[in-house]
């Protein structure tokens, strides 16, 4: 027998906190962490996954860098919207969690993967369609070509990436979320094998030391493919870990449910209108630097991968949170949401104040992980120093919004982004970057004002909410 003591699951620890009754901020903090930790650790791996790409790609050159981000953008465009059909689950099975309710939870679970597989095909579709209207944008020649190409390698992404959702929601508000972090291990290995051998061919083959064999080199198409190929084995890991805990999905699972359906997608849309508002936003804004040039556009890339890593601490956070409120507003305790919320936006705040500090030291180190070109890292380092100050707010507007999703309501966050950067945020960019000549800096002051609207409308709402408005749906 081992002298050391198994370390305990989230759902252990979270059910061991309820259980003891009246919790104090240590307790309450601890279950944040118990759940969000590895929740966090997921995102991380799994953003690793396109910082990786711009990484690799950014040794290709401005224009192959500056194609993979404004690829990115249409595809996480297009695909979150979808995805926040079904993240339209995620208080559906947090909420019958915390009821006790084990099979409503497996029965959302079920439908919400075979809505997954129904919204595929438009998705593949308007994807498609967007690569080959992206010319028309403003966009160049080449680099119009070179996005063509990478979407074509992610389209094979969308049936995985929507299901991984299902799962992981499902994963997380059971508490088992170590399969969460495996899967973008496991996704991240494949990714960097993937890339190696398709965007260098015998190139990348040369350089790992092994001999060459005719392997072409396919660019911004190979990193395509690496990423589709990466997130099918990732969708491996955790449907495999279902599948172990609970046994094999069955027939009648799968089975239509309209009404289970229905309510999925209700919570959905707004989920779904929400996120395309605000991922829409910055990928108008990569557009918009495209027009600069693809210099501007590069460096905008850059700073945004670097931003987008630091956000996928907010984002785990986001989730514990919504599962959190989500499940004391299933067993009927408004104070305990109340209290999961405030302390959650409080504790990603204080974490986030750490990457500002890093941004802000060391801007040119940090862009020089994802380019070697000095016309790039120039571009990149004064949008790295404004992503700095926007850290907070990012962090609690994302936190926010996943408290409120949590306890029902998930209109706010979509009215709210929705307002915040198509009728404030985008204008400015436009006026601050061309009409006052700042070019990518006033893109991203714009964005920067629209993200501290978004976030200080979102906490307040959560705060003012009264305990009839925590409804379970």
């Amino acid at each position: 027998m081992s002298d050391v003591a198994p370390i305990p699951s989230a759902s252990r620890i979270v059910d061991e906190t309820v259980a003891r009754g009246p919790r104090t901020l240590r307790a309450e903090l601890r279950e944040i962490a118990a759940l969000g930790g590895p929740i966090t650790l997921s995102f991380v791996a799994n953003q690793l996954l396109g910082f990786v790409d711009t990484a690799m790609v950014g040794r290709l050159g401005a224009t192959a860098l500056a194609a993979v981000g404004i690829g990115n953008g249409i595809f996480f465009s297009i695909t979150v919207l979808f995805m926040g059909l079904i993240l339209g689950m995620d208080p559906l099975v947090s909420q019958a969690e915390g009821a006790g309710d084990r099979s409503r939870a497996r029965a959302v679970l079920g439908q919400a993967a075979r809505l997954g597989l129904v919204l595929s095909v438009p998705c593949m579709a308007i994807i498609v369609l967007a690569g080959l209207l992206v010319g028309r944008a403003g966009i160049d020649p080449e680099t119009s070509r070179n996005v063509l190409h990478f979407l074509l390698g992610r389209l094979l992404n969308v049936v995985p990436f929507l299901l991984i959702t299902a799962c992981r929601v499902y994963l997380q508000a059971r508490g088992h979320t170590r399969a969460l972090v495996w899967s973008a291990v496991w996704a991240n290995v494949t990714n960097v094998i993937g890339n190696i051998l398709l965007i260098y061919g015998d190139e990348g083959l040369a350089y790992i030391g092994l001999p060459r064999v005719g392997l072409p080199s396919l660019g911004v198409l190979g990193s395509g493919l690496a990423s589709s190929i990466a997130s099918l084995v990732s969708f491996g890991v955790v449907f495999r870990d279902i599948v172990r805990r609970e046994g094999r999905v069955r027939a009648d699972e799968l089975r239509a449910d309209r009404e289970t359906t229905r309510s999925i997608v209700r919570v959905g849309w707004p989920i779904g209108t929400h996120l395309l508002a605000e991922v829409g936003a910055f990928s108008i804004a990569g557009i918009f630097a495209g027009w600069i040039g693809p210099e501007a556009a590069a460096g905008h890339q850059v700073a945004l991968s670097l931003a987008s890593l630091s956000f996928t601490i907010a984002l785990g956070m986001s989730n514990a949170t919504s599962v959190l409120v989500g499940r004391a507003v299933g067993r009927g305790d408004s104070t305990a949401a109340r209290h999961a919320g405030l302390l959650g936006i409080a504790s990603t705040c204080i974490v986030m104040s750490l990457s500002a500090v890093v941004f802000a030291a060391a801007p040119a180190l940090c862009a020089r992980i994802l380019s070697d070109k000095p016309d790039v890292i120039a571009a990149a380092v004064p949008l790295i120093r404004i992503a700095a100050i926007f850290q907070l707010a990012d962090g609690a507007q994302a936190v926010a919004a996943g408290a409120l999703r949590g306890a029902g309501d998930t209109t706010s966050a979509r009215n709210a982004n929705v307002v915040g950067y198509y009728a404030f945020g985008i204008p400015l960019a436009l006026v601050l970057g061309f009409a006052v000549g700042m070019g990518a800096v006033g893109i991203w002051w714009g964005l920067t004002a629209a993200l501290f609207a978004v976030a200080a409308v979102l906490v307040l709402r959560f705060a003012r909410l009264a305990p009839t408005q925590m409804k379970r749906i």
